[in-house]
């Protein structure tokens, strides 16, 4: 469990108070979410309310981060099957879409995935990845055929240190990725997303088991919306469900959380 520090807190104070973001807490938009505080035997726990089943392979541990707290360290080879075919529809991205998560990979050798899905025409419908070839960060989506709606590569890539990753798309604005919160790179608007996960869906490794993601996440939630940089900036800080406290640090029983930071 996180806790939040006395400027947190006011800043969350101030955005409950002016900003009617604070109400993504009950934002039915949000389709996935792991924090990572613990797993339940070989699964992942999907605290979005949704009750996404995720099946953990390989090796993902839970682990006690200095920074972050509890976080999943995913080995080389280690993913978490979403069972993409068996996806509700409902629930599955296409005219906006968005995927954020903490990272900290262990070194820049090859490329990580953060999250991969591949649609039953064989369509590699999105690609949020950290590029250890590249030195950059890379987010990616197509639409039904295969057909690239943009390829966004940007920012400075790192290792052994934690970083905010947060790609979204909107059909009518674009997609923007943002590092830390900050705009790293834009792509355009235009085609909706490949509209299921026939061929399978997964948390830190491709279908075809490519690009293993090594190293710590935390905090990884996906949306049907593009969320805005301003929803990002709060998410980045205090979760994508946040919880207000009151002067004395105690958590207002008006907010649901599941994770506080």
């Amino acid at each position: 469990m996180k806790t939040w520090g006395t400027a947190l807190c006011a800043a969350f104070a101030l955005a409950i108070a002016f900003t009617p973001i604070a109400a993504m807490a009950q934002d039915a938009d949000l389709i996935l979410y792991y924090d990572y505080e613990a797993f339940a035997g070989d699964e992942a726990v999907d605290m979005s309310g949704k009750g996404r089943v995720g099946v953990i392979n390989g090796e993902i541990k839970i682990e006690a981060d200095a920074t972050r707290g509890n976080v999943a360290r995913f080995s080389s080879g280690g993913f978490i099957d979403l069972d993409g075919p068996n996806w509700p529809p409902a629930e599955t991205p296409t005219d906006g879409m968005s995927l954020l998560a903490w990272v900290n990979v262990d070194s820049l050798g090859g490329d990580h995935a953060i999250f991969n899905a591949r649609a039953a025409d064989d369509t590699w419908l999105i690609h949020p990845e950290i590029r250890g070839g590249d030195g950059n960060f890379r987010w990616l989506l197509r639409s039904e055929g295969g057909n690239t709606i943009f390829d966004v590569r940007a920012g400075s890539a790192a290792d052994s240190e934690w970083i905010h990753y947060a790609g979204v798309y909107d059909s009518g604005d674009g997609a923007v990725l943002y590092i830390n919160g900050v705009e790293e790179g834009v792509g355009p608007a235009g085609a909706d997303v490949a509209g299921d996960w026939g061929k399978g869906a997964r948390v830190g490794y491709n279908i075809d088991n490519a690009r293993p993601f090594t190293g710590m996440m935390d905090d990884l939630n996906l949306w049907k919306r593009g969320l805005t940089q301003e929803e990002v900036e709060i998410i980045m800080e205090f979760g994508p469900l946040p919880q207000a406290v009151d002067p004395n640090g105690k958590a207002a029983t008006t907010w649901a959380s599941v994770k506080s930071r």
